[in-house]
Order: C-alpha cells, then sequence, then structure tokens
C-alpha cells in the first residue's frame, strides 16, 4: 500500500495555501532563463524522477501537488512573468479563436491571417507586456496553466516536464515535490536500475 505523505485535504483557494511569513519570489528574465538551463540539466534525473513516480508516487499524489501549486501561486505573481504567453506554441480549438479573435475587435479571417500559423500561435498576441489584454475570455488552458491542478497528475508527467522549463511556479512545485517525497534517497538506485533496463533493450 503506498503511503501518503501530503496534507489530509489539499488546500481549495490558492490565496490561502502559502504561509504570510514566506517571501515572494521576484520573477525577472535572468530569473526565467535560470530554471530553463537548470530543467535542461536536470533533464535526465526528471525524467528518473517522472519513471520513479509512476511506480512510487503515494495515493494522495493529487493532493500534495495542488497544494504545492496553490503555494507557489501565492508566492509568485504570473503578471511579473507572462513566459508561458511568449514561450509556448498555443494550439486552440476553432470556438477558442473566434472568442480571442473577438475579444481583441478583429474578424477570424483577419485574426488568422496576422497571428496563426499552421494552427499554431506563438506568442500569444493577446499579451501585452507580462498581462493578458483578454483575460476575462481567456481559453481553458490558460486558465488552469501549468496544469498541476488537474487530476490525475501522475499520467501528466510528460506535459509537467515541459512546463518546469517555462513556467516558475511549474519548477519550483516540482523541486519542492523531490524533496517531500525524499527523492534524493532513492534517485541513484533508481537511476542505475533504469540504465540496467536501458542496456539490455540496446
Amino acid at each position: 500500500m503506498k503511503t501518503s505523505v501530503g496534507p489530509n485535504r489539499a488546500t481549495t483557494s490558492r490565496t490561502e495555501a502559502a504561509p504570510k511569513t514566506l517571501s515572494q519570489i521576484a520573477i525577472n528574465a535572468e530569473y526565467l532563463e535560470r530554471i530553463k538551463l537548470l530543467s535542461e540539466a536536470n533533464e535526465s534525473e526528471n525524467y528518473d524522477f517522472r519513471s520513479w513516480l509512476k511506480y512510487s508516487a503515494p495515493d494522495d499524489i493529487d493532493d500534495l501537488v495542488k497544494a504545492l501549486s496553490q503555494k507557489y501561486f501565492t508566492l509568485i505573481d504570473c503578471k511579473e512573468c507572462g513566459n508561458c504567453c511568449r514561450t509556448l506554441e498555443l494550439d486552440f480549438t476553432e470556438p477558442e479563436l473566434h472568442t480571442i479573435a473577438k475579444s481583441m475587435q478583429q474578424s477570424i479571417d483577419e485574426f488568422k491571417k496576422r497571428f496563426v500559423v499552421e494552427g499554431i500561435m506563438k506568442p500569444c498576441p493577446a499579451l501585452k507586456g507580462n498581462l493578458c489584454s483578454i483575460y476575462e475570455a481567456r481559453p481553458g488552458d490558460c486558465r488552469s496553466y501549468p496544469h498541476l491542478e488537474k487530476p490525475d497528475f501522475v499520467s501528466r508527467l510528460y506535459g509537467v516536464l515541459d512546463n518546469i522549463a517555462i513556467c516558475p511556479i511549474a519548477f519550483n512545485a516540482f523541486e519542492e515535490l523531490k524533496a517531500k517525497l525524499k527523492w534524493a534517497k532513492y534517485r541513484e538506485r533508481w537511476s542505475k536500475r533504469m540504465r540496467q533496463i536501458e542496456m539490455r533493450l540496446t
């Protein structure tokens, strides 16, 4: 039976999640470059952690990750960042594109011609500075990004690994998750096991 290491119940409000004594994390271009480089440097370790979670995640992993997400949403101001809007390749549904175009006071044909290339937008044309100019009408994927509070965290780990190089909230939550689950204790043994499996397959 897997153990539970998180709170009995995940905090439901992002504003309540982090103790007020914790310091806010300032976001700037240097910080964003640093988490990108750290994510790249830790790529092998992060993939091993992903594999380990598939087999060893505690039963309350969703609640634990949700609490971490809420903690870092409290400590990090997205309005100082906007990195997801600048960096991600945005693939919205047709109704979402119509909503965005209407919110930007453009026809859908004009909008697609200016901003959509083979179904993809990058960066998001609604981004003004670090702020979303259509915040109230933003698509569902934007509302839930970086998707740490969705159910079945373990089934979405490839996407999480992509997001930690982009989003400070995802990066910090993922690193603290490693610490809470005592990944360092298991890492060497698990990594050795994965290398042995790879060698047998080659």
